[in-house]
C-alpha cells in the first residue's frame, strides 16, 4: 500500500480514529493503542500480497524468540551463550535476506548449477521492504545483546503472560507501518522506550502538518513529475547512443533531484506520521546537496543507513582503529556491500564500490595535508567542493536509474554521437519541478550559514502561505501516481 494511495488515505482515518477511541485513555491504553497499530500495520503491508505476511510473521517472531533468550543470559550473566544467540539470531536474519534477495544472484555466478536451478531461484520474488526489517532485527539483536535496552528488554520479556506482551511489543517495533517498507531505520533503544500510552492532546501537530505537507509535496508534485520525463532514460540502450547530450544531461540532473523528492519526501511523510501516534523517528535527511564531500553526503543522505552501517558494521570490522590501510579495506567493505544492500545487481556494487573509493580519497589527501576531516573549510573551498560533491554523486545515480551497465555505456556514447539537437521537455521540467529542491536547500543553507535571517523568514504567516503553495501545487498538478523508489530495496 502506498502512502500517496486512498486506500492508504482510507486506512489511516480508521486506524487514528481506533488508536485514541476514548477507552485508549483508560489501563489498558497502552495495550489496545499497540494492537491497533499492530493490526493496522499488517493490513498495510499485505494489502498487494498479504502472503507476504508469513514471511514477516517468521521474522518477527523468530527475533522475539531470540531476543527473549539473549535477554534471560544476559541478566544470568551467561555472555558465552549471549554471544551464541547473538551469532545465530543475526545468522538467520542474514539468511532470510540471503535466500529472497541474493540467492539469484549469486546461483547465476555459478556454472556448474543447472540452469533449471538458477531459473527457480532468480525467480523468487522479493518481498517488500525486506532488507529494512531485517536490518531493523539485527539492531534489536545486538542492541540486546550489548546491553544497551536489557532493563527495557527485561520489563517486555520476562516468563509468562509478560512474555506475550513483550512479544507484541517487539513486533510493534519491527512492523510499525510508516517505517515497515523504507525507514527511516530506528534503532531498538530509540524506540521500545517510547513504547507507552499515547494521548490525542500531546500530539505535535506543527512537526505532523510541517512534515506530512513537505513529504507530500516532494513525492507528489516533484518525484512523480520528475519521473515521467527521468523515465526515458530507461528507454533502448540504442536509443541513448544516439541521444543529444542536450537531452541526456537535464534528465541525469533531473534524477538527481527526483531520487531526492522521492526518499526524502517519503522519510517526512514516515516521520510526520509516527508523530501523528506519539512516536519520534531519527531524522533522515540533512540537506545532502549541500555537502562539501562525500564524506559529509554520507553524514546528511539517508542519516539512519549511513549510522546503521557504522555501529553495526563498520565499528566492529575495526573502524579507523587498526591502521591507516585497514581503515581504507573497510571503507571500501562498508560500502561495497552498502552498495549490494540496494539491490542483487552488479550495478549497485559497482556504485557503492565508487563511493566506498572516493571516500577512501577523500580520506587520503586530507591525512597528507594534515588537516582533520572534520575541520570546517573555507568559504571557497566549500564552495567547489559543493560542487564537486554535488556532480559526483548525480554521476554515479545512473547505476541506480539505468537497467544495466549496458544502458549506461550507452549514456556515455550519445555525447560523442554529434547529435546536437535541443530537446524542451526535459529542460523545462528540470527547470520547473527541480527548482522545489534548490529552494529547500537554499533554505538549508540559510538556516545554517544565516541563522539569524532564517529564523526572521520563519514566520507563521509567511510559512502558512508556503503551505497552502504547496498544497495548492500538489492538488492541481500532481504527477502519475508512481511506487516510492526505495520500496524495491
Amino acid at each position: 500500500m502506498l502512502f500517496n494511495s486512498w486506500e492508504f488515505a482510507v486506512l489511516l482515518a480508521v486506524t487514528f480514529a481506533l488508536y485514541y477511541a476514548p477507552w485508549s485513555a483508560g489501563r489498558h491504553g497502552k495495550a489496545w493503542q499497540v494492537t491497533v497499530a499492530l493490526a493496522a500495520s499488517v493490513v498495510f503491508y499485505g494489502w498487494e500480497d498479504f502472503r507476504l505476511v508469513a514471511l514477516l510473521a517468521v521474522s518477527c517472531v523468530g527475533n522475539s524468540i531470540a531476543t527473549a533468550r539473549i535477554i534471560l543470559h544476559k541478566v544470568a550473566g551467561d555472555e558465552a551463550r549471549v554471544k551464541q544467540w547473538t551469532r545465530l539470531a543475526v545468522a538467520l536474519n542474514l539468511a532470510l535476506l540471503a535466500v529472497f534477495k541474493y540467492a539469484g544472484f549469486v546461483a547465476g555466478m555459478l556454472p556448474f548449477l543447472p540452469e533449471t536451478w538458477v531459473k527457480s531461484l532468480q525467480d523468487i520474488p522479493l518481498p517488500i521492504g525486506i532488507s529494512f526489517y531485517t536490518f531493523h532485527g539485527i539492531s534489536m539483536i545486538v542492541d540486546v545483546a550489548r546491553g544497551e535496552v536489557t532493563r527495557e528488554g527485561d520489563a517486555m520479556l520476562t516468563r509468562g503472560t509478560r512474555f506475550a506482551k513483550g512479544v507484541r511489543d517487539i513486533g510493534f517495533y519491527l512492523l510499525f507501518f510508516p517505517q515497515l517498507v523504507a525507514g527511516p531505520i530506528v534503532k531498538a533503544k530509540q524506540f521500545w522506550p517510547q513504547i507507552a500510552a499515547k494521548r490525542f492532546a500531546e500530539i505535535p501537530w506543527q512537526q505532523v502538518i510541517r512534515c506530512l505537507i513537505l513529504g507530500y509535496f516532494l513525492k507528489v508534485f516533484v518525484a512523480d513529475n520528475l519521473s515521467e520525463q527521468t523515465v526515458l532514460l530507461t528507454i533502448g540502450s540504442g536509443q541513448l547512443s544516439t541521444a543529444s547530450p542536450f537531452f541526456l544531461i537535464p534528465l541525469l540532473y533531473g534524477y538527481g533531484l527526483q531520487i531526492f523528492a522521492d526518499f526524502g519526501g517519503y522519510s517526512l511523510i514516515a516521520i510526520g506520521l509516527a508523530a501523528m501516534f506519539g512516536y519520534r523517528f531519527p531524522e533522515n535527511f540533512n540537506f545532502p546537496y549541500l555537502s562539501s564531500s562525500i564524506t559529509e553526503f554520507w553524514r546528511r543522505w539517508h542519516m539512519s543507513l549511513s549510522a546503521w552501517l557504522r555501529d553495526y558494521l563498520y565499528i566492529p570490522l575495526g573502524g579507523n582503529r587498526k591502521g591507516e590501510g585497514r581503515t581504507y579495506v573497510n571503507l571500501f567493505l562498508v560500502m561495497f556491500l552498502g552498495g549490494l544492500w540496494h539491490g542483487a545487481e552488479w550495478k549497485f556494487a559497482i556504485w557503492g564500490t565508487l563511493h566506498g573509493l572516493l571516500l577512501a580519497a577523500e580520506r587520503f589527501i586530507t591525512r597528507r595535508r594534515g588537516k582533520l576531516a572534520d575541520a570546517p573549510p573555507s568559504a571557497l573551498r566549500s564552495f567547489f567542493g559543493t560542487l564537486y560533491t554535488f556532480h559526483a554523486v548525480t554521476l554515479l545515480w545512473l547505476t541506480f536509474l539505468m537497467p544495466d551497465m549496458a544502458h549506461v555505456r550507452a549514456y556515455f556514447e550519445g555525447f560523442a554521437s554529434g547529435n546536437r539537437s535541443v530537446s524542451g521537455p526535459p529542460l523545462f521540467s528540470l527547470l520547473f519541478y527541480g527548482t522545489p529542491v534548490v529552494l529547500y536547500h537554499a533554505w538549508g543553507w540559510l538556516r545554517e550559514h544565516r541563522p539569524g535571517f532564517a529564523g526572521r523568514l520563519a514566520r507563521p504567516g509567511l510559512e502558512g502561505c508556503v503551505h497552502a503553495l504547496m498544497l495548492f501545487l500538489l492538488t492541481v498538478n500532481p504527477g502519475a501516481p508512481r511506487g516510492f523508489i526505495y520500496f524495491q530495496f
